[in-house]
């Protein structure tokens, strides 16, 4: 069988044009740039995980040094304790103990105030719900109204922050 002529060929077939090779389309490119952003997507998403992993572990570690600091000033109060246990078992007279006891308070409320612990004003304040929490009231000429007449527990903050509120009682006209 003979060979199709060229001219059979462009018949048949789509004409031959002779362009110049086209560069990626549009859409190759859209892909190379999908690609390129889920690359660098999932490369910060592990960088966000390790900064997560890292700022726990220097969270735990920081928790840790401050209570290992808390621990060292509140120790010689806890030993000064035991003193004061000990003397009272072998026979000291009470007002020895009583001293000892007073000397432990003095040093425990020493490492709390030496952290930034504060003690909240109670009797003779006028009560705020944010710093006390009424458990009571007095029926008093004593004090104002609205004002804390007596202290069932004392409460505790750090700079603005309530701790503990104190637990009181509150006046009230008689």
């Amino acid at each position: 069988m003979p060979e199709p002529q060229a001219e059979e060929l462009n018949e048949t077939t789509q004409p031959v044009t002779e362009e110049a090779p086209q560069g990626p389309s549009d859409l190759d490119l859209l892909k190379i740039e999908r690609d390129q952003l889920q690359g660098q997507l999932m490369r910060a998403l592990a960088d966000f995980q390790n900064f997560r992993k890292r700022t726990q572990t220097e969270k735990a570690q920081l928790e840790s040094m401050i209570l290992a600091n808390f621990a060292r000033d509140v120790l010689p109060a806890l030993d000064n304790f035991e003193r004061t246990l000990a003397a009272a078992e072998s026979g000291a007279s009470a007002e020895s103990l009583v001293e000892g006891i007073a000397a432990v308070e003095r040093q425990l409320r020493a490492a709390f105030e030496s952290k930034g612990l504060q003690r909240i004003p109670t009797v003779g304040e006028a009560f705020d719900p944010e710093l006390h929490e009424a458990i009571g009231t007095d029926f008093t000429d004593e004090y104002d109204p609205d004002t804390v007449s007596f202290e069932v527990e004392p409460g505790y903050k750090m700079g603005d922050r309530v701790i503990r509120a104190a637990r009181v009682r509150v006046a009230l006209p008689s």
